[in-house]
């Protein structure tokens, strides 16, 4: 029974420090350049140690394999669920520069 209880005790503890250290993740394309070469790749996802909301946006060279550019970090705070689409909404407005120096429309 105190073998029960032991297991019992880590086994709630593991999940919720896991718990703890959740991040949802998710990766789009925002568009690619006419011949191919460049494309835009948009990652966004909620931090919950942070309570916040990301986004980063880089352009690769899927020639070289390469990122080029600069790339858009934008965090903000998760009040709501439409925050995350206002963070998103921020780094393409930040982006909108680089998809044009490499000829990127979505």
């Amino acid at each position: 029974m105190q073998n029960l209880s032991k297991l019992l005790i880590i086994s709630l503890f593991t999940l919720s420090v896991s718990a703890f250290a959740r991040e949802h993740q998710m990766i789009d394309t925002l568009g690619v350049s006419p011949k191919g070469q460049f494309v835009a790749l948009e990652v966004y996802g909620y931090k919950s140690h942070s309570h916040t909301y990301y986004v980063s946006i880089k352009i690769m060279n899927v020639w070289t394999k390469k990122y080029v550019g600069d790339s858009v970090e934008v965090e903000m705070p998760a009040y709501r669920p439409t925050d995350l689409s206002k963070a998103r909404t921020r780094a393409k407005y930040l982006a909108h520069d680089q998809l044009s120096k490499f000829n990127i429309s979505g």
